[in-house]
């Protein structure tokens, strides 16, 4: 049966492990909200957690028939994916002396179990926005599961992927406020019924918080059953009835999970032009993103666009996919996929060129418009024929476990562990994602 973190705390039987479920529900609006379907049964020889499913990518018809007549057949299309259920959380190690200094309630095995809490709960929020098995920047990626960005790059929903929306300044120009309403309610009715919850940093559920207060739509609603310190109910902001949620900063670092960066949203091209009639000898391309500059090996003076094009997207910060090459003389380079809203950088050496008078290569950048301080907003509708969470049969969302200081040995270790779970997105009109907002 589905079950959320408030039904799977009914199911503990462990106090501790109670304790713990409420801090994921306080810390994590969205693990809150997640409905887990329980349904990945790992019994029996060679079972896998593996959850396979089918994503409706087009919408229904209907229409009127003339009588004696019969309807023209039209079947929704659907994509069949799979997820494998991954397990997150982490440990610590404490000495038996130093957890018995203090308060039980402030002493170290509490303050690692609150730690480590945060951590596991932001680990799967990133992983919620920015999962990649398939190559995501974390070094722990291909343990993981897919995100959102990666289930919305290129599709239905994914909003204004090639333009620039200005939400940096509602004073200047007070009608400016309205037309950013006008925007977000246009964003949010992409999504087949009433969104959940709208994920953003920081900053740009500031500009939010500030649209919703201007049309009087913003609301503080306790969550019922949780409290806070000093015994103070759990709020949750909402855009009326959405709730809008700050993913947090990735675990161990200051950076938003859902960053802030400088892009190219019109998807600037390159052109590369070998010079100086070569005979024979190399040239290489550098391209550098995000601050990372990686350079290909060396590329024959009269390579074909094809073979350019191998040399470039195998870069480890460019990646196959993310780039395409074009033309015989005159080559066209255009960023693709996860690099083609990123502003990167071309440049190119024809030191080992041979033969010819000077030959070299030249590098233009055509179409530059690169933008700094956009961000991103995503919304979901959470639901079993939505977005949702997956666990396994009879499974434990969230497990702990603590130091056991009644057995020898001087330092113990204690862990908290999430999963098997992974999140899937049943529709791909159950999420959207609205893409270059300027908040800086």
């Amino acid at each position: 049966m589905p079950v959320t973190l408030s039904e799977a705390k009914n199911n503990a039987t462990d106090a501790v492990d109670v304790q713990v479920i409420d801090e994921f529900r306080k810390e994590s609006a969205v693990l809150d909200a997640l409905t887990f379907d329980d349904v990945v049964n790992p019994a029996g020889g060679g079972a896998t957690l593996t959850y396979g499913y089918r994503r409706l990518v087009t919408q229904p018809t209907a229409a009127f028939r003339a009588l004696n007549t019969e309807y023209a057949p039209s079947n929704v299309q659907t994509q069949r994916y799979s997820v494998d259920l991954a397990v997150l959380g982490g440990s610590f190690e404490v000495d038996r002396v130093i957890a018995k200094v203090g308060p039980a309630a402030s002493g170290a095995v509490a303050l690692n179990m609150a730690q480590k809490i945060k951590a596991t709960k932001t680990r799967f929020q990133d992983a919620v926005i920015n999962g990649d098995v398939d190559g995501g920047e974390d070094a722990d990626a291909e343990n993981g599961f897919d995100g959102l960005d990666k289930a919305l790059r290129g599709s239905d929903t994914e909003f204004r992927a090639t333009q620039t929306t200005n939400w940096s300044d509602f004073d200047t120009n007070p009608a400016s406020a309205q037309v950013a309403l006008d925007t977000l309610d246009e964003w949010l009715s992409l999504l087949d019924g009433a969104p959940t919850m709208v994920l953003g940093n920081k900053t740009a559920l500031a500009r939010v918080r500030a649209l919703a207060r201007r049309a009087g739509q913003y609301v503080q609603s306790p969550v019922d059953g949780l409290l806070g310190p000093g015994g103070r109910p759990i709020v949750r902001e909402q855009y009326g009835n959405i709730v809008f949620v700050d993913p947090g900063e990735k675990p161990g670092t200051s950076a938003p999970i859902i960053p802030i960066e400088t892009r190219d949203p019109d998807s600037s091209t390159w052109t590369l032009e070998v010079t100086g009639s070569p005979t024979g000898g190399t040239y290489t391309v550098s391209v550098t993103v995000g601050g990372s500059t990686q350079t290909t090996s060396g590329i024959a003076y009269n390579a074909n666009a094809s073979t350019v094009q191998s040399a470039i997207t195998g870069l480890s910060n460019v990646g196959t996919g993310n780039a395409t090459v074009s033309g015989t003389t005159v080559k066209t380079l255009t960023f693709t996929g996860d690099l083609a809203d990123l502003s990167v950088g071309v440049t190119a050496s024809g030191a080992s060129l041979t033969g010819g008078t000077s030959p070299a290569v030249a590098v233009a950048q055509t179409g530059n418009s690169a933008v700094s301080g956009l961000t991103d907003l995503y919304a979901v509708r959470m639901g079993l024929d939505g977005f949702h969470g997956v666990t396994t049969v009879g499974g434990q969302i969230v497990s702990t476990y603590l130091p056991d200081f009644t057995t020898a040995g001087a330092v113990k270790k204690g862990e908290v562990e999430m999963g098997p779970i992974a999140v899937v997105l049943k529709a791909t009109k159950a999420a959207a994602v609205f893409r270059n907002i300027k908040v800086q």
